[in-house]
């Protein structure tokens, strides 16, 4: 057996952590780079008394806000100010788009040419790959979902390509990640449902990887169980037949999406996020969203693949534990499937129908999304069973 395991350097969890924030930055440099959501920390006044904690330590504070899933081109413009400003670290506290964004910033604020050279599957040859450390950066997730505090990696727009593709190297794994669920619970019901189907994938899928290994099956295995009582309760929430959650129901959202994002860095992922990067690309489907819809339908041909050209291998043995969790100790697959589709409706995520993807884009969607994380898929799967996902996610 060998295997290697990577996270963050230090990982801080707890409510109220999120006030180290200053005192933690204060060791990695007087000038900082500080990316946020455009909006998100406005809430509770977050932001305000951020600013002011940092305001004592630090020299100089650059302050980037993101709107939106980010592009190159926006990396390569905040980078521009970040060299400009003479910035020695990065800050970013946000969703995964913010945290994504201030990695790659970090990382080609040290490292000549432009954003593009260095991703993956860009139909430029193999990606440039980075030569100097990136800045430090400090992540700050404000929703459970993304685990980009402790990833290796930046997922970008390409718009001329109409794609999503990553930036990525060993260098760029957050040195600091404090998880505060504190500020996950003030994320809007859309996001929080969002967020939170993206990391049940990531455990799911992780599980299931070609690259998982002892470390990542027990985060994996606890983080699902965790998650997925979690988000029934969300639900619930959600319909109107619960008034508030109790505060652990946040912080088990906060640590399954942190082990998540553990699990995708160090066993990789799936045909799920395989789909969903040209998904998002062509259709503008958020990524969780995407994940949602997709998720259930990838499961079951997966299952059927396995059981046709794989029965007696490790991955089949790891499937029927999946399905056990989800079906509180059954061994019925199409049960496992219905009810990842009605946790999707309940936490009111729309069908790829309803987000206006059509059909006629699948065969695009397919051709694109062979690189990165479906190099992981426990089996490789044929042109014929991702065009049956698709159609079998579009309208459910």
């Amino acid at each position: 057996m060998q295997f290697q395991f990577r996270t963050a350097a230090q990982i801080v969890f707890g409510r109220g952590e999120y006030r180290r924030v200053a005192s933690l930055m204060a060791g990695f440099g007087q000038r900082v780079l500080l990316v946020t959501g455009a909006s998100s920390l406005n809430r509770g006044g977050v932001q305000r008394s951020l600013m002011d904690a940092l305001a004592e330590q630090v020299e100089h504070i650059e302050h980037v806000t993101v709107s939106g899933e980010p592009a190159v081109a926006l990396a390569d413009e905040l980078t521009r100010r970040c060299r400009e400003a003479g910035c020695q670290a990065v800050l970013a506290v946000g969703g995964g788009s913010v945290i994504d964004i201030g990695k790659a910033v970090a990382a080609l604020a040290r490292n000549e040419g432009a954003c593009i050279d260095y991703l993956e599957d860009v139909d430029r040859g193999p990606p440039r790959p980075l030569r100097e450390v990136p800045l430090s950066v400090i992540a700050v997730p404000t929703t459970a979902g993304s685990g980009s505090e402790v990833t290796r990696n930046s997922v970008l727009k390409v718009p001329e390509l109409r794609v999503k593709r990553s930036l990525r190297s060993e260098l760029m794994i957050p040195k600091v990640a404090i998880i505060d669920p504190d500020l996950i619970e003030t994320a809007p019901q859309r996001v929080a449902a969002s967020a939170g189907m993206d990391a049940l994938t990531h455990l799911l899928e992780g599980y299931l990887s070609k690259g998982a290994q002892p470390l990542t099956d027990a985060l994996a295995l606890r983080g699902i169980e965790l998650l997925w009582r979690a988000l029934h309760r969300l639900a619930v929430l959600f319909q109107g037949h619960l008034s508030s959650l109790l505060p652990e129901t946040h912080d088990n959202l906060a640590l399954s999406s942190l082990w998540g994002g553990i699990v995708l860095a160090n066993a990789g992922l799936g045909a799920v996020h395989g789909l969903v990067a040209p998904l998002g690309g062509l259709c503008d489907v958020a990524h969780g969203d995407g994940c949602a819809c997709l998720l259930p339908a990838t499961f079951r041909v997966n299952a059927r693949a396995l059981h046709r050209r794989q029965p007696h291998g490790p991955a089949m043995v790891r499937l029927c534990e999946l399905v056990r969790l989800l079906t509180d100790g059954g061994n019925d697959l199409e049960e496992a499937v219905e009810r990842l589709i009605l946790l999707r409706r309940n936490l009111g995520i729309l069908s790829l129908e309803e987000q206006g993807v059509h059909s006629r884009q699948f065969a695009q969607i397919v051709s694109q999304s062979r690189g990165g994380s479906m190099r992981s898929n426990p089996i490789e799967l044929t042109d014929d069973e991702l065009i049956n996902i698709l159609q079998t996610s579009h309208g459910r």
